[in-house]
């Protein structure tokens, strides 16, 4: 397995959600390293994003080195992406110490075809 601590955290994420109306779409390669959960459009996406913090302390711990995840969330129709990167790599503390803030990027609709 490629990305053992990635794939055990999007377990205990879809275990501790529980919806069946959400899809999950995972870029794993490159810089993205990234759960992507994708929301029907009536879903409060900013209140489930708000929680995320709450929701990492609750879920069972890991017993794989930590890696560098981004776990976000959008509507079907890409609006209302939101991310939070956990467990940041040396570059993304340089690029925090050097601009202020970690760069954001947006969700295509292109990216949130049938993929998972």
């Amino acid at each position: 397995m490629k990305h053992p601590y990635k794939a055990q955290l999007l377990l205990n994420l879809k275990a501790h959600y529980q919806e069946q109306s959400w899809r999950t779409i995972t870029f794993f390669d490159g810089r993205r390293d990234e759960i992507l959960f994708v929301l029907p459009i009536n879903e409060d996406i900013k209140s489930v994003f708000d929680n995320l913090l709450a929701v990492l302390t609750t879920l069972p711990e890991i017993d794989h080195p930590s890696e560098r995840t981004v776990i976000s969330f959008s509507d079907e129709n890409g609006n209302g992406y939101c991310s939070r990167l956990i467990n940041p790599n040396t570059q993304d503390e340089i690029n925090l110490a050097l601009i202020g803030y970690r760069p954001q990027r947006k969700v295509r609709p292109e990216e949130l075809q049938e993929l998972s």
